[in-house]
């Protein structure tokens, strides 16, 4: 059969039916095969940074549907790690699938409902009902990232039998490939162990990976090696070329050369705090700005240990801090608008007290599916997605308050381009206007596909061209896909095929929303400052008129009669204790006046005559003279 044959033999006989089939009408018709360098490729880890890795075994333990994950980093040291969770785990028969088949995944396959990892009516979702983030089989490998050698120790609910896998991965080195074309790549040896349990053990279930000497770099850049290097080397102004971190785990003793006594850890919380609070520290001190007030909040004050906390609190299918952006209510004080699928203008959403976007839009986007909970701790702090937007403007603006637009778009293409497109595409959204985003690694926008997300917050806002960056620095974007994107994200999920139809889909329809909000944007702050120019002007005109009256009682006393009598203020007052002002009586010598104002011309006729100046002229003279007055003030 076609399945026994060699991939040598398999080649040969397509070249010989290439050659047979010359001039033929109908077509050689096969399938495209992948070779093993791949799969060679994808167990030497495929990740950038070892955030991205830990993120993938964490997913995994929610695809498993855990609700309860457990990371020991280690820390300082970062020796061993430790990730366990409390999912469904494997029975002996889905451990031999795994370890067997590296980049065949059960998810989302009929194969899955053999193994119990997808749910009997959808295999796009974990058998308690979650959408399932991964779909290719390579998260466990994510291991490779961090080390070559892992153990795997899981026990599933309907199974007595315990199992543990030792793994030791090989590097792979295509110069030394001893076989050819037909030679299967061994990606590690693996030795396993099983056990049966005792009966009260018997409906335990949960997967533990144990992570023994994490590679070399991998310590180093979780340990901030580079960073207290730097900060011990002087620029030419004398002054470390960068800052040590303000807040750090610390290192051992002899951990980081030049630090033989170690470091003290600086972490911003207190160790007798419960798991929750300790992360509301960690966001709390994201936002810390620097004593000079232009300095930009971010989290250049973090060492790479924080950096890793939070970058996973972001990516990962987690509750928010304190509210979902679609759960603020209206009695926030926030602007709403909604964006229309079409047109050229947001539309206000005016929203009652109790009132929020879900409600008003019928917004289904939330961080886990009703009844079922998703708790992460790493070392003992509690992640939350660390998105907490104020009700309050940063700083001071001609914005009245920060704004929040949402949307929703389902079924983004028509059943035409439904082939083309490689499936429908539905999501929602919300772009958040504030005058400074704090932290400034939060401006941009992130997408999430199943709640996850791999790529953190784009601050190019998927390459926007236009150039308005001190506006993007001020705005925050989520974008929750309901349906569709999941083909256009890469391997490594840290990235997009920008050829992909539902990537061009949601970059266009989010440089549409951006301009939709930088106008209004612009509109408000232009109304705000025609209102701010009229209310200085009123302002100025009352000023200059009470100095004038001021004058007036100097010279005419306290007593005397008002200098005139009501005018209307878009008119020069005609007539200035008693001494009448002709305005109409033009000379050829008058000229058109710079910014003359009637408020103004009022205010000169009534110091002038204080003196009794136009009482000794003609009434078109007056007129003249003060428009002289006025000329000369212009100049």
């Amino acid at each position: 059969m076609k399945e026994d044959l060699s991939k040598s033999e398999v080649i040969n006989n397509l070249a010989e039916d290439i050659v047979r089939n010359i001039d033929a009408a109908e077509p050689i018709r096969t399938e495209l095969a992948t070779s093993q360098r791949i799969i060679a490729r994808v167990t030497d880890g495929i990740y950038r940074e070892p955030w991205a890795a830990f993120r993938e075994l964490i997913a995994n333990a929610y695809d498993a549907d855990a609700t309860r994950v457990i990371v020991k980093t280690g820390a300082p040291d970062f020796e061993q790690v430790i990730v366990r969770d409390d999912g469904l785990g494997m029975s002996p028969e889905t451990v031999a699938y795994i370890l067997k088949s590296i980049g065949g995944s059960s998810k989302r396959t009929h194969a899955g409902e053999k193994f119990h990892t997808v749910s009997e009516s959808n295999n796009e979702c974990s058998p308690s009902g979650r959408p399932l983030i991964g779909k290719i089989g390579i998260g466990l490998f994510a291991v490779a990232q961090l080390t070559q050698h892992f153990q795997i120790i899981t026990k599933s609910a309907d199974s007595d039998i315990r199992t543990s896998a030792t793994v030791k991965l090989r590097t792979h080195d295509e110069e030394k490939r001893s076989g050819g074309d037909d030679e299967e790549y061994v990606a590690g040896d693996v030795s396993i162990k099983s056990e049966r349990v005792q009966p009260n053990e018997r409906d335990t279930h949960g997967t533990t990976i144990v992570l023994y000497s994490l590679r070399p770099e991998i310590r180093r850049i979780l340990q901030s090696r580079q960073r207290w290097l730097t900060a011990q080397s002087e620029g030419p102004d004398g002054k470390p070329v960068r800052e040590a971190p303000t807040y750090h785990i610390g290192a051992l003793e002899n951990q980081i050369p030049g630090y033989d006594e170690g470091i003290d850890a600086n972490l911003p919380w207190n160790n007798k705090q419960d798991s929750l609070t300790k992360f509301e520290g960690l966001v709390k001190s994201a936002s810390d700005v620097s004593d000079f007030s232009r300095a930009p909040a971010n989290l250049e004050h973090f060492d790479e240990y924080l950096r890793l906390i939070w970058q996973l609190s972001l990516s990962l299918p987690l509750e928010y801090i304190r509210n979902h952006p679609f759960d603020i209510s209206g009695s926030s004080g926030l602007l709403y608008y909604e964006i229309p699928e079409k047109g050229k203008s947001v539309e206000l959403l005016e929203l009652q007290d109790t009132d929020t976007p879900r409600t008003a839009l019928k917004l289904t986007s939330v961080t886990r599916p009703a009844g079922l909970s998703f708790q992460v701790l790493v070392d003992d702090v509690e992640l939350r997605r660390p998105i907490d937007l104020p009700f309050n403007l940063a700083r001071p603006s001609r914005i009245p308050a920060p704004m929040l637009m949402v949307a929703s778009v389902n079924d983004a293409f028509t059943d035409k381009e439904l082939v083309r497109a490689g499936g429908q595409l539905s999501f929602e959204a919300y772009l958040y206007w504030n005058s400074k985003i704090i932290p400034k690694e939060t401006s941009g926008a992130l997408i999430r596909v199943r709640e996850a997300s791999g790529t953190l917050f784009d601050q190019s806002f998927l390459n926007y061209q236009i150039s308005e960056q001190n506006r993007l620095s001020q705005i925050t974007a989520e974008i929750f896909v309901k349906t569709g994107l999941d083909g256009a994200i890469n391997i490594d999920r840290e990235s997009f095929n920008y050829s992909h139809p539902h990537f061009l889909f949601i970059q266009k329809w989010l440089h549409r929303a951006l301009r939709l909000m930088i106008n209004r944007n612009k509109g408000i702050a232009k109304q705000n400052l025609d209102r701010e120019k009229e209310t200085k002007q009123i302002d100025l005109e009352q000023s200059r008129m009470s100095t004038a009256v001021k004058v007036w009682e100097e010279q005419r006393g306290e007593d005397a009669d008002p200098p005139i009598t009501e005018s209307e203020p878009s008119e020069p007052t005609r007539e200035v204790g008693g001494v009448k002002i002709d305005w109409n009586n033009k000379s050829k010598e008058d000229a058109p006046l710079k910014n003359e104002t009637p408020s103004k011309a009022s205010a000169i006729a009534i110091v002038l005559e204080a003196y009794g100046v136009l009482s000794q002229l003609s009434s078109s003279q007056r007129s003249a003279l003060i428009k002289d007055i006025l000329r000369v003030l212009e100049e």
